[in-house]
């Protein structure tokens, strides 16, 4: 039986009632003004952060500026840069293998696409590139007994393949001569690998390292793209600053206080906002334009411990005229005036033709994406091979017959 649509609008009606609204303006407000003293009050907000990210006792993860750009500084892109470079960008998707199906194969698929900008003589790209795997043992030449799940090993080959074919068709557009943009869709911190065994996590750290520095060597600026991000790394170094004690010990100083009641906190029953909640009212405040850029950050995630230098992430948050997001980029681009300059004004023009998201990556998804038809053309395509292959019957699970006819 299909979604009951009336039962299920009575429910969400209910989700924001105005008080909840109420409540959150008052929070983002609260944490504005807090945003607005720590900016006036730098140095003070300097010193708690740098005693706080040397000791690491704060029980959370939280950001520090990077370089000479202070917590209030907003950066333009040019105005009207037409400058000929190239965008290329990539994204993933995959076909997991399913218990119910008559194989345990899985198939990922990258996007990936070639744009140049104010130049005619360099081809535009737009392809994408599957991969079928057996099983998952033909996913790593990883050996060691504690093994990974199947979705947790695909999602993990999945994000190697992109920056790896991002860098590779970087590689081969180098012959043209341009400036060339890398872009890619979420995050490049890579927290989910604390959960994996040591010999993955570095397999990982491996060939992420060896692409990303490849693009370091031939100078090209890459930047990770994350829409509606969920971060509050901003929010969370405005509760170190706000701390009443003279040096940050969470465990010390605020064992079993509720999280709503901490002293760090900018209003009572406070619940932490969204930095884009954050900076998007500043960016109003401050009347910014479309292509602002909040200062370079710094996290200090600790899965960040295990990148080389050149490519521990820094972020900013961005305005696209539609939405911040949150942007990402490794140290050498942040490190790199040219370079940061460069992938600035790249981003703007990418969010202005497409709308307020990077038409490269909108385009590499459009690419990559595994449709419902098309996973059943490659369970279809699985099942004639080994037909063929065997002549043997092949069968579905009876769960998922059932799933394909109603008896209703």
């Amino acid at each position: 039986m299909p979604i009951d649509i009336k039962k299920t609008l009575l429910q969400i009606k209910n989700l924001e009632s105005t008080d909840n609204i109420n409540a959150l303006i008052q929070r983002l407000n609260a944490t504005f003004q807090n945003f607005t003293a720590a900016s006036l009050n730098l140095k003070n907000l300097e010193e708690k952060i740098a005693e706080a990210w040397d000791t690491g006792k704060a029980k959370f993860t939280f950001a520090k500026t990077d370089g000479n750009e202070t917590i209030g500084d907003l950066i333009s892109a040019d105005e009207d840069d037409q400058a000929p470079h190239i965008t290329i960008g990539t994204d993933g998707s995959q076909v997991f293998s399913s218990a119910h199906e008559f194989s345990s194969a899985s198939l990922i698929n990258i996007g990936s696409v070639v744009i140049p900008y104010f130049n005619q003589s360099v081809p535009v790209h737009l392809a994408s590139e599957p991969t079928v795997y057996n099983s998952s043992d033909d996913i790593t030449t990883i050996d060691t007994e504690d093994k990974i799940s199947d979705e947790d090993l695909i999602s993990y080959e999945r994000t190697l393949k992109e920056i790896e074919e991002v860098t590779r068709l970087c590689r081969n557009y180098k012959k043209h001569g341009l400036p060339i943009v890398a872009m890619l869709d979420g995050t490049l911190i890579h927290w989910h690998l604390k959960t994996f065994n040591n010999i993955y996590v570095e397999h990982f750290i491996q060939r992420f390292s060896k692409a990303i520095l490849e693009l370091k060597e031939h100078k090209i600026p890459l930047i990770s793209y994350i829409s509606s991000s969920r971060s509050n790394d901003i929010i969370n170094m405005l509760r170190i600053y706000k701390c009443p004690y003279e040096k940050v010990d969470c465990r010390k100083n605020c064992h079993g206080i509720p999280s709503t009641s901490l002293p760090c906190n900018p209003s009572q029953n406070y619940k932490p906002i969204l930095d884009r909640k954050l900076i998007e009212k500043y960016l109003v405040e401050k009347q910014a334009s479309n292509g602002t850029r909040t200062a370079i950050f710094k996290s200090n995630n600790s899965i960040l411990e295990l990148y080389p230098s050149d490519i521990k992430v820094c972020f900013f948050y961005f305005h696209t005229g539609y939405e911040v997001a949150r942007v990402e980029i490794p140290a050498y681009v942040a490190n790199d005036n040219k370079l940061l300059h460069l992938a600035h004004n790249a981003l703007k023009l990418q969010c202005k033709v497409g709308f307020g998201y990077p038409v490269v990556l909108s385009e590499a998804h459009n690419q990559a994406v595994v449709s419902k038809k098309d996973r059943q053309i490659f369970y279809d395509l699985l099942k004639e091979h080994y037909l063929k292959q065997s002549g043997a019957k092949v069968n579905l699970s009876t769960k998922e017959l059932r799933k394909r006819i109603s008896f209703v």
